[in-house]
């Protein structure tokens, strides 16, 4: 069942993350903890017997909902449960939904790039974009946003990167 997790919940969260997402994908464990205090930076998990299987952390940020991370225990993948804490999700608000997914050039960045179009998402390849910088030594991965909406322009996608830059990231824009 989808539910809405505070702070006590940040260890398993973050047990989640460090097993799903690289070191350069994921910010070091105190500054993730604090971005609970904010009021944009919002956390959702499917939650079954009081346990933590899954959890998508998002960002609202107005105009978007910027899907940050999303991730199933190791344990628990194959049993749609990403795809229902996604759903569910997605039935909070209308508010449309855009996130990142790895340039599709492993078997695994494919997989996930299809998982969200099942969903009906659309994969922007054409449209140049790196993950900002979580760690000094880190140099920017590029990426590609996913999105429902195909028919936004060049001029509204940058407006949304600039978006995501500015609250999520916290840094100039890369390109």
């Amino acid at each position: 069942m989808l539910k809405r997790l505070d702070a006590s919940w940040f260890d398993a969260i973050y047990a989640i993350m460090e097993e799903a997402f690289p070191q350069s994908e994921r910010r070091i464990k105190e500054e993730q903890r604090s971005l609970l205090s904010l009021s944009e930076y919002e956390v959702y998990g499917w939650v079954e017997n009081d346990a933590l299987l899954a959890f998508l952390a998002a960002w609202d940020l107005d105009m978007i909902r910027f899907g940050e991370h999303l991730a199933t225990r190791k344990d628990q993948r194959n049993r749609q449960i990403g795809q229902k804490l996604f759903r569910a999700f997605e039935a909070l608000n209308d508010i449309p939904i855009v996130f990142e997914v790895e340039l599709p050039e492993t078997e695994l960045a494919k997989r996930r790039i299809h998982f969200y179009e099942r969903l009906g998402y659309r994969y922007y390849g054409d449209v140049e974009y790196y993950q900002g910088i979580f760690h000094e030594e880190a140099s920017p991965q590029p990426l590609r946003l996913m999105m429902k909406d195909p028919h936004r322009n060049n001029e509204e996608i940058n407006r949304i990167i600039d978006l995501i830059y500015q609250y999520v990231y916290q840094q100039q824009r890369l390109f």
